[in-house]
């Protein structure tokens, strides 16, 4: 079973996979259709009157509306909702997160499932309950625990603090997964150091969903000193079947990877065969000597290591790539037939997200959309009236179903084919080497040992220099505190203690709560400023990011209007001068 988590830090309230097939009787109790539940401790009759009332009313509506329920509102609980032919799963949290968190981590959990398990029902044709109930058990903990607040509205990955990394560290670990992708057999790899991406060739979602096996495999080399061992090539190497749908596949396949390379060609008979290098250090990717100078076999643009926080390695294709893949509501790009390489550098008053409370708090929107400074006041009214939810329409009191939003995924998504691949880790101590291959590579021999020996070097030297790098003090609290999240690297950069649940801290992750909802919900909303009576947030967002600003100390003037005395409309010239030493250009 995953690792018990506390309640403070549970990021959901309930969780639960139900398949109606089940119970097809007036007889049939309804235990009988429930896969799992979570919390396991809840009594098994109030997981009855959850699951029954749930999946009932919601087949309902979905029957007379003809369309899915994405999204439950009740008085105390938001639900996500995801249904496919005869299974129904809920993701319950608190109102105060923002649907498209909730939704975002649903859609993960289930992915992750079919990830490492192939499809959901025949995986229960396969397994038994207890087995699967534990793997839904270890996603649904690996999810919720070791992530800030801010990791949690965001659901974004975690990344290296590069501040006090060379950049060369990160050019070398990009050219070992270069390297290795040399080899026909695999796709795309990413490398890990203690749970945290170093560099990565697969999309934001992909290295997620391995980052779960690599969490698995450090703890049981913790507890035993070792992970389990693979053939010759010793006890650091491990493999596990995982399964990707035909679109994650199609986008590994066209990465524009050197052909000459990569191919398996016969060498002439007059030529002397030479022997690709699959490991480069430092000292050596400056010189040509050993290296082909045929121009046909040179390096696409596209290989080019990027070492820099939201850019495109080939700034020719970066404005064609923003234009060519339509923005989702959560502001993210539909990566389709560009690749590219994902590298990164991490660098009052209340606040609430479905309504605000009964001390009356307002939220100001400067719409820069026309390049107008016209400034609109959302007025929130407290539980029990008329508010405006975050799904875009009008509610009145608790327990209404809420339409289709556009946070869920695509219906189809978990439609989408499998096609059973392997993932290859090779761990030197805290630091992994994970590659998507193909099944064949583990019965290529060759292929395996050549992966292995030629990388081994170049990660020892990796992990030994990564291990003594020293991370810096927590710095104190600053007159200000941001939060820069990258919509395309689901990265982000914040100055934050990073402790979970910061007292001092909660008025600014709440108000960038609902100020992500907001933005996820309302296409046209570029800025917006919410403020209290003791503090005020300033929020702007592009179709490639979107980033937060407080400003501490100074006197806020609320008096119940927008005013050009307000200090609070100061916010966004602040945050233009502060945030550049960050590495975040607003302008």
């Amino acid at each position: 079973m995953a690792e018990h988590i506390p309640p403070d830090l549970r990021r959901c309230n309930y969780f639960f996979l139900y398949d109606g097939s089940k119970v097809t009787e007036e007889q049939d109790p309804t235990r009988k259709g429930i896969c799992y539940f979570y919390p396991e401790e809840t009594p098994i009759d109030k997981q009855e009157l959850l699951c029954g009332q749930l999946a009932g009313a919601c087949r309902c509506v979905s029957e007379l509306s003809s369309s899915p329920v994405h999204v439950l509102r009740l008085h105390r609980n938001k639900f996500a909702i995801r249904m496919k032919d005869d299974f129904f799963w809920a993701l319950g949290c608190s109102v105060d997160v923002p649907t498209v968190s909730i939704c975002e981590l649903l859609d993960q959990i289930i992915d992750l499932f079919c990830f490492y398990n192939g499809a959901v029902r025949q995986s229960y044709e396969l397994y038994r309950r207890e087995v699967l109930a534990a793997r839904w058990a270890q996603y649904l903990s690996h999810l919720q625990q070791g992530s800030t607040d801010l990791h949690h509205i965001f659901s974004c990955m975690k990344t290296i603090d590069s501040t006090n990394v060379d950049p060369l560290l990160l050019l070398k670990a990009a050219l070992i997964l270069q390297a290795c992708q040399r080899c026909p057999l695999v796709l795309a790899g990413c490398i890990l150091f203690r749970g945290r991406v170093v560099s990565t060739q697969m999309t934001p979602a992909l290295t997620m969903k391995v980052m779960v096996r690599e969490s698995e495999t450090f703890i049981k080399t913790q507890k035993h000193s070792g992970a389990s061992g693979s053939g010759s090539l010793g006890e650091s190497v491990s493999s596990v079947h995982v399964f990707l749908t035909s679109s994650e596949l199609h986008y590994l396949q066209s990465a524009p990877v050197d052909k000459e390379v990569k191919a398996h060609s016969t060498p002439c008979k007059d030529s002397q065969p030479i022997k690709p290098r699959l490991s480069r250090t430092l000292s050596d990717t400056h010189s040509t000597d050993s290296e082909p100078s045929d121009p046909g076999s040179s390096q696409s643009p596209l290989e080019t290591p990027c070492n820099s926080p939201g850019k495109v390695c080939n700034p020719a294709n970066a404005d064609s790539l923003l234009s060519s893949n339509s923005p989702l509501p959560n502001g993210k790009l539909e990566h389709e037939e560009d690749s590219f390489y994902h590298s990164f550098h991490t660098n009052g008053g209340d606040f609430t997200d479905s309504s605000v409370n009964s001390s009356g708090q307002e939220a100001v929107c400067v719409n820069g959309g026309t390049g107008q400074s016209c400034r609109t006041m959302l007025d929130f009214k407290g539980a029990g009236g008329t508010d405006v939810s975050h799904d875009g329409g009008l509610r009145r009191g608790s327990g209404h179903m809420l339409p289709p939003t556009g946070s869920g995924a695509n219906d189809s998504q978990h439609d989408d084919s499998l096609v059973p691949m392997t993932l290859y880790l090779h761990r030197v101590k805290g630091l992994v080497l994970a590659l998507l291959v193909e099944t064949d590579f583990l019965n290529d021999s060759d292929a395996m040992e050549e992966v292995y020996h030629s990388s081994l070097a170049a990660l020892n030297g990796l992990e030994a220099h990564l291990r003594s790098v020293t991370p810096g003090p927590p710095g104190a609290q600053g007159p200000y505190v941001f939060a820069h999240f990258d919509c395309i690297q689901s990265t982000l950069t914040s100055n934050l203690s990073g402790r979970p649940g910061a007292a001092h801290e909660r008025p600014f992750v709440r108000a960038t709560s609902l100020l992500h909802s907001h933005f996820c919900n309302t296409e046209t909303l570029q800025e917006a400023i919410i403020r209290s009576a003791g503090a005020a947030v300033y929020g702007t967002r592009s179709v490639a990011q979107e980033t937060f600003f407080l400003q501490h100390g100074g006197s806020v003037r609320n008096s119940g209007i927008p005013n050009h005395q307000d200090s609070a409309f100061s916010l966004p010239t602040k945050a233009r001068h502060r945030l550049l030493k960050h590495g975040v250009n607003l302008l």
